[in-house]
């Protein structure tokens, strides 16, 4: 299959409406049904008299489920060359209430015989896990946390061939994948659980599930995020691709002063670094031995034993420091002990059918309430009330602050979502109306504080999908940042999204005591330290380091990596491309031990080397270029031109104390 052949998808009213896909003469997907449909769990997917209509914006199809008094609208829409999005709205024309309990948008035949598979398992510093397998038995995929990437991430390639195939949900709650008898694939928010109670007249639209295809499973990712870099928001302020210090880390709520803030925020103005972020510990009461986690919520208090001029002061010293102040917030949370949770009962997501979480993943919820197995820890943004809370609690914050940035954290699952029905869902589809909801407000404050960058964050990364893609400016990968983990989640990552939609900062002084990102910086040579932020320089580049405490030496490399990345990689970042080109480094000694990636944009590519421990130095980089063309290799660390030959760039080690290369080729 020839990357210029262009992929066509063919939408038939054959057989009560069928989908198939070719590329030039290679059928990927056999004439399938368009979806799947349950209707109090009983399956229906058959149209009756279905009408299509197909215009430049895509293909939609109309029609009557069989049996049923329920109307369809399924659509695939074109996101780019080789990329679909598929939704589904249902309607009951009906006159009795309908229990929808599957609404899948995509449901095909993958044709051509046997396909690999490859998908991520995910968890608390332990995301984008590699799951590989055949169509040679079933895959159920999916996460039942309430969280899209707790569990696995969603996103599942396929491989035979001459082609691949890349279907990833865009939802950012529970999904799911099936995979059965070997080649049906049918994807779309999970069913577990699921109960959406459909009035006559009401209707439904269905979580989304993208689709990419190319010649090879790599292909396919390549054009799913060139998709999703045309989806996400884009502003001024996001454009600028500001570097950015964070305290966490270092600090967390323990150390953390407004004394703290205003004097690492003059040290990374001198560095270069535009945003200085106040991360969790500022709210809450006035004591500084309180737990973050337990006073979510609380977004109007300021713990002034901490900072206690206030938050308008502090975000004026950052400002006076010459940077742009940035503030944290879980708009969502509830903390067990916040007064929140005390005054606006009737805000809170509540498990009120006396449902437990599902026992294949471990909670991640933080301060949940044991005398309260109900308190899910956060407001239910299917409620109005709740969504007008969270919208004006961040809008104040940042308007108070002057923030220019915001980290939108979320350390709860959900579960299945809220199960009281007073708050404008029913007992079952709480979970779906919350995200509904999140959107919208995402959305609206986008619209009040268009200048502001908005970034998501999870527990790190356990909520990254293409469905919140369309309403933030990026997404953190994972709390733990030592390069090894860093590299495997970036690897992963950049399947699904492009560089400019990814942040992750370099490793961190951690005064916690996780202990795979403890290091000591004081052993560290400026080549060692130089790599650990050339491992987070390849997307937004950020930096949670105890700025203060750096020797002289690291303090000028870190200088001259802001400079270098500001000057030269952010603006291949802005529109460009990753490709990798190794197999995946993993935690702990597994995998690619020196992982390659290439950033491209246009004419221009960061060629980025690295060596893990256990890994020895390559003699050469092989980056993906035209042969047709020549190119100008330049060695973004020295400053020196480096030859290209038929082999590959060749690499110098020095003796083997080289541990990462940063080369820019450009061409002649």
């Amino acid at each position: 299959m020839s990357s210029k052949t262009p992929a066509v998808l063919h939408v038939s009213a054959d057989d009560s409406g069928t989908l198939s896909l070719d590329v030039g003469a290679d059928r990927l997907i056999a004439p399938s049904r368009l979806l799947h449909v349950e209707i109090d769990r009983h399956r229906v997917e058959r149209l009756v008299d279905p009408s299509i209509h197909d215009s430049a914006a895509g293909t939609v199809v109309t029609g009557r489920l069989e049996g049923t008094g329920l109307d369809a609208r399924w659509s695939a829409t074109p996101l780019g060359e080789g990329v679909w999005e598929f939704g589904l709205e249902l309607t009951n024309a009906g006159a009795s209430t309908l229990a929808i309990t599957r609404m899948d948008p995509l449901a095909a035949h993958l044709d051509g015989g046997r396909w690999s598979t490859l998908a991520f398992d995910s968890a608390w510093g332990d995301e984008w896990r590699p799951v590989t397998g055949t169509t040679d038995y079933h895959h159920r995929l999916g996460t039942r946390s309430g969280r899209s990437s707790h569990g696995m991430s969603p996103w599942f390639g396929l491989e035979r061939a001459g082609a691949g195939v890349v279907v990833s949900p865009a939802w950012s709650g529970n999904w799911h994948i099936d995979l059965d008898e070997g080649t049906r694939v049918s994807a779309g928010v999970s069913t577990w659980q699921l109960v959406v109670e459909l009035a006559p007249g009401e209707t439904v639209s269905a979580p989304r599930v993208v689709l990419a295809v190319g010649s090879t499973r790599d292909a396919a990712a390549r054009a799913l995020t060139t998709a999703a870099g045309a989806i996400i928001p884009r502003s001024v302020a996001s454009e600028r691709l500001d570097v950015e210090w964070n305290h966490w880390w270092p600090y967390e709520d323990v150390e953390v002063t407004e004394g703290v803030i205003a004097d690492n925020a003059m040290i990374a103005t001198d560095l270069g670094i535009r945003v200085v972020t106040v991360d969790a510990g500022w709210f809450g009461p006035a004591d500084p031995d309180t737990y973050w986690g337990d006073y979510r919520g609380d977004w109007d208090l300021v713990n002034t034993a901490r900072f206690p001029s206030g938050l308008g002061a502090l975000g004026d010293s950052i400002r006076a420091a010459g940077a742009r102040p940035g503030i944290w917030e879980e708009a969502e949370a509830v903390g067990s002990k916040a007064r929140l949770r005390r005054e606006h009962p009737e805000l809170m997501a509540l498990a009120v059918d006396g449902r437990r979480h599902d026992p294949s993943y471990g909670v991640g919820s933080q301060s949940l309430d044991p005398e309260d197995p109900a308190f899910l820890g956060y407001v239910c943004l299917g409620s109005p009330a709740a969504r007008e809370f969270v919208l004006e609690s961040m809008s104040r914050v940042v308007t108070e602050t002057g923030a220019e940035w915001v980290k939108l954290d979320f350390n709860v699952d959900p579960d299945a979502g809220c199960s009281r029905t007073d708050h404008g869902h029913g007992a079952g589809d709480g979970l779906l109306r919350h995200y509904e909801g999140l959107y919208a407000v995402l959305d609206e404050f986008r619209a009040r504080h268009p200048e502001v960058v908005l970034e998501a964050c999870s527990s790190g990364g356990l909520r990254i999908d293409l469905g919140l893609a369309r309403h933030v400016h990026c997404f953190f990968l994972s709390d733990p940042d030592y390069t090894e983990h860093a590299l495997q989640v970036l690897w992963g990552a950049s399947l699904l999204l492009p560089p400019v939609s990814i942040l992750h900062w370099s490793w961190s002084q951690w005064r916690g005591d996780h202990p795979a990102s403890q290091l000591d910086f004081a052993a560290l040579t400026d080549e060692q330290f130089a790599t650990t932020l050339r491992a987070a320089m390849l997307h937004r580049f950020g930096v949670s380091l105890r700025l203060p405490a750096l020797r002289e030496s690291h303090f000028e490399v870190l200088r001259a990596h802001v400079a270098l990345y500001t000057g030269t990689i952010a603006d291949l970042v802005r529109e460009g491309a990753l490709h990798r080109l190794t197999d995946q480094p993993r935690r702990g000694g597994l995998g690619e031990r020196a992982p390659a990636f290439q950033l491209s944009s246009g004419d221009r590519q960061v060629i980025a080397q690295f060596v893990l421990p256990g890994g020895a130095a390559p003699v050469a980089v092989r980056p993906d270029l035209d042969p047709a063309r020549e190119y100008r290799v330049t060695d973004l660390a020295s400053g020196a031109e480096l030859a290209l030959g038929p082999d590959g760039i060749p690499l110098d080690d020095k003796n083997g104390t080289v541990t990462s290369w940063l080369l820019l080729v450009e061409v002649q």
